[in-house]
């Protein structure tokens, strides 16, 4: 998307202080050496350099000398963490399917990376891949993606499912059985790509019941978070959604447990619409983003959910009084 330094959501970095903490490590050193705040990274829906979350885990694992740091981050993180994409992947009927829905909304969540399905025989390999240097060389890296992949398709398949194999890029920790257990499969590493590898019968399946649990998942997070702001609730759905097909009140009303009449009494009850939220949540994103000068006025656009730039900016203009250009042009003169 961006031309310069990939970013990824703050929101997979959630359990990240409460990890560091539990081991012992020295939270305030460790965001510091990797360049970024804890209020930055506790803001689920900010946009973070992909670099320096990549040094965010390389540089918790030595000072807390947990040699698996980035698998033990992806035990503790369910997939509310992709916010609102998750629950259109509980929509879909079978696992192949949800696994094209993730594929195809990922890249607002996690610039970096990029998702292959391929099929050989009787065998299916979901491989994790990225163009990145410094994604390339980070052994937590490798770990962090591939449990995610893990947590993804035990979702879609229930507990009971178990890859025949898994394949990583990083080098072979000192106890690899760690990863065995883990993973409750064979596990090679210093391999040359990083994969699940299962049957290919399991792509047809019907998504498991398991998934179910996601939308409480989200809205146990929103509860906690927004207790009693009902309209940030409100915005921070809308906030994933929108780079998405499916931005609409229904979808927002399902994601926080609610009937559209619901959403729609609960909205009026503030004062407001759901258009108008959308289009508060787009105009403070807009100006958030142009502050950022590796994206584009298309990529931008593409975040707010406009199908074309000229959509943009003429509700730029509504909003403001001036074009998108003018107004970066203006902020950075």
């Amino acid at each position: 998307m961006a031309n310069g330094v990939p970013l990824i959501r703050s929101s997979l970095l959630s359990e990240f202080p409460a990890l560091v903490r539990d081991l012992g490590g020295p939270l305030g050193i460790i965001l510091d050496e990797a360049g970024l705040s804890l209020e930055r990274i506790e803001q689920p829906t900010l946009l973070i350099p992909f670099d320096k979350q990549v040094r965010l885990l390389q540089v918790a694992a030595q000072r807390c000398g947990c040699e698996e740091f980035g698998l033990e981050l992806a035990k503790r993180q369910e997939m509310a963490v992709f916010g609102a994409l998750s629950v259109l992947v509980m929509q879909c009927p079978t696992v192949e399917k949800g696994l094209e829905m993730f594929g195809r909304y990922l890249h607002y969540s996690v610039q970096a990376v990029v998702l292959d399905i391929r099929t050989q025989g009787d065998l299916v390999y979901f491989a994790i891949e990225t163009p990145f240097d410094i994604a390339a060389q980070s052994d937590q890296f490798w770990d962090h993606a591939v449990a995610m992949a893990f947590n993804l398709m035990t979702v879609l398949c229930g507990q009971a499912w178990v890859p025949r194999s898994m394949y990583l890029r990083r080098s072979q920790p000192s106890d690899p059985g760690k990863y065995s257990r883990h993973f409750r499969c064979p596990v090679a590493f210093g391999s040359e790509a990083s994969e699940l590898v299962f049957e290919r019968a399991v792509l047809q399946r019907p998504i498991s019941a398991s998934i179910n649990a996601i939308p409480r998942q989200l809205q146990e997070y929103l509860r906690a978070s927004f207790e009693g702001n009902f309209l940030e609730q409100v915005r921070r759905v809308i906030i994933s959604l929108l780079p998405t097909d499916d931005c609409n009140a229904r979808i927002v009303a399902q994601c926080m447990g609610h009937s559209l009449r619901t959403l729609q009494r609960k909205l009026a009850g503030e004062h407001t619409g759901f258009q108008q939220q959308i289009d508060r949540v787009r105009s403070e994103l807009a100006i958030s983003y142009l502050q950022e000068p590796q994206f584009s006025l298309t990529d931008i656009g593409g975040l707010l959910g406009f199908a074309e730039l000229s959509v943009f900016t003429r509700s730029f203009r509504r909003w403001f009084g001036v074009t998108p250009s003018q107004w970066r042009k203006r902020k950075f003169a």
